[in-house]
């Protein structure tokens, strides 16, 4: 017998599926290697990244990418034992956090010219110069038993608690733009899930000052995946509907008011207390 194909509508449910299998993956990965900087990070965030550098084909902007991360999640070793100055390790975050912006940025700008999004990215980066961020040591908790002997966190923070949020939202929005022009729709559908597991980690923690560590790790971990299972992410995710949407997004008529809103939300975020 022929094989038979999915209805259309059937194929969309399962994609949904496993797109929030996926968000459920990252947000646990990234949360576990935030609070875990040693059991967890070195695995994830360390050796993972390692080994598809050296046996995975990557694009530039890839490696670029996946490399800076990398850097950063071995930092934070030696911040744990206190072999960089912690403070120093978060002001370093912060700066790398401008360079990844603007890395992207210079692509929208350069490669695609995507103006309105290179606009955005721009105010973003320099908006990083009002955030702040600190190291949170949580191995006097005691309760947790062995698990609290290397709990470490940092977190970052706008002026106010507001404006932490929406720096983060305008963040979110402008990131999955250039996403859009990076990637395939397919790829752009990944990272919905990569972009919502900080954001979801920040809800369960009911910190939004830990979406900068939960956003480090999901994209490490979702860009692993991305990198080494493109015909996996190519043939399950991918969406005429989606697709649709994704050109929708990038027209000016969408794009002008989109980049109108981030600019409004990252000014907030930097000047009103």
């Amino acid at each position: 017998m022929p094989e038979q194909t999915l209805p259309k509508s059937g194929a969309h449910r399962n994609q949904n599926v496993l797109l929030l299998i996926l968000t459920i993956a990252f947000t646990a990965t990234s949360m576990l290697a935030a609070s875990q900087p040693i059991l967890v990070n070195i695995l994830v965030n360390v050796l993972l990244p390692l080994i598809i550098m050296i046996f995975c084909k990557l694009v530039f902007f890839e490696r670029l990418k996946l490399t800076t991360l990398t850097l950063l999640r071995v930092l934070i070793i030696f911040a744990v034992f206190n072999i960089l100055n912690r403070q120093i390790f978060v002001n370093i975050v912060i700066i790398f956090l401008a360079i990844n912006i603007l890395e992207a940025t210079l692509t929208d700008i350069v490669r695609y010219k995507r103006y309105f999004n290179g606009i955005t990215g721009l105010v973003l980066a320099a908006s990083c110069i009002f955030l702040r961020g600190s190291w949170i040591d949580y191995t006097g908790l005691t309760q947790l038993g062995f698990f609290a002997k290397f709990m470490h966190m940092y977190e970052f923070h706008a002026l106010t608690f507001a404006g932490t949020i929406a720096w983060i939202v305008a963040y979110t929005l402008w990131n999955w733009i250039f996403v859009t022009n990076e990637f395939s729709p397919a790829v752009a559908k990944l990272h919905v899930g990569i972009l919502a597991a900080p954001i979801l980690g920040s809800l369960i923690t009911g910190n939004p000052g830990f979406w900068l560590v939960f956003r480090a790790g999901s994209l490490s971990f979702g860009g692993c995946l991305q990198i080494s299972e493109k015909e996996f992410v190519e043939e399950n995710l991918k969406s005429e509907r989606f697709s649709r949407f994704v050109a929708f997004t990038k027209k000016p008529s969408v794009q002008i008011p989109v980049m109108v809103l981030n600019v409004a939300l990252i000014l907030f975020a930097s000047f009103v207390k």
